[in-house]
């Protein structure tokens, strides 16, 4: 990529993180979740901002995903928390919640607003928090803005799994098949998948997640089930999390090349709306 290129790249994404956090987080957010990956880093940047300008809770607390975002959250001057010191925020609810909203990047989002996430390797993390927000909203660049998963993203889905049998579960993974139904068609594109152990960079040996386990990318082809796949792929013994996400995002912000920004609703969120 050139270096014009990439600069068209970091522009969009610091568009897109600005434009998020400018419309969900104010001085009436108390606890907010700080995702991670390289378009975090602009939300963080955005947030220093806010808070030189008083415009944040004066005790606002954030929850991080990971080692990166928990520093991103010191280094700013704010104050990080783990998500189990949370309380619930709506005891009367049906829906359990500790955070108000959550923030945080995509690898690859679908027009239903399923991800793919993390090429980082904090899917567990990620996922923990997201599912303990009132509210989930991605930011990205354009080339993460996609029709299905799989689409773009060509790295596979990581998925965290126990050292403790890791080959056993790359097996019981590659021998999936994509289940077609007469309704449905094909869970993925593959006859079968293709399983590799994530490699550390600058250290010999694998990538060893923040909670001690090891990292499967997975790579199908394009997901037709998202749901489907997640939850087959979650079935097998040996497997921590999977970094499909779905029905969790509420929104999701995309910067374009032109400077512009897209924002996309999930389904689920229009209905509601459309409910109000």
């Amino acid at each position: 990529m050139s270096s014009s290129s990439q600069s068209l790249v970091e522009q969009s994404k610091r568009s897109a993180a600005f434009a998020a956090v400018d419309k969900h987080v104010d001085s009436s957010v108390r606890v907010l979740g700080i995702g991670s990956g390289s378009t975090v880093v602009y939300a963080t940047e955005r947030l220093v901002e806010l808070k030189r300008q008083n415009k944040l809770h004066p005790r606002l607390l954030c929850v991080p995903t990971s080692f990166q975002s928990k520093q991103l959250i010191i280094e700013a001057g704010l104050t990080a928390v783990d998500l189990d010191d949370l309380p619930e925020l709506d005891p009367g609810t049906d829906s359990f919640a500790s955070v108000n909203v959550t923030i945080d990047g995509a690898d690859e989002v679908d027009s239903d607003l399923n991800a793919i996430k993390s090429g980082g390797g904090a899917h567990l993390r990620e996922k923990l928090v997201a599912n303990a927000s009132r509210k989930l909203v991605l930011i990205a660049d354009y080339r993460k803005d996609s029709t299905t998963l799989g689409e773009k993203w060509h790295k596979g889905i990581p998925v965290e799994v126990s050292p403790l049998g890791w080959r056993t579960v790359k097996r019981q993974l590659e021998r999936m098949v994509p289940e077609p139904s007469p309704k449905t068609g094909p869970a993925f594109e593959f006859a079968h998948p293709v399983a590799e152990l994530r490699q550390a960079v600058r250290k010999a040996g694998p990538v060893v997640t923040d909670n001690g386990n090891f990292i499967l990318d997975v790579s199908v082809g394009r997901i037709y089930r998202a749901p489907a796949v997640e939850r087959a792929i979650k079935m097998i013994p040996g497997v921590i999390e999977v970094g499909i996400f779905c029905g969790l995002a509420s929104e999701a912000w995309f910067g374009n090349e032109d400077g512009s920004i897209v924002c996309r609703v999930s389904p689920q969120s229009q209905s509601v709306a459309n409910d109000q």
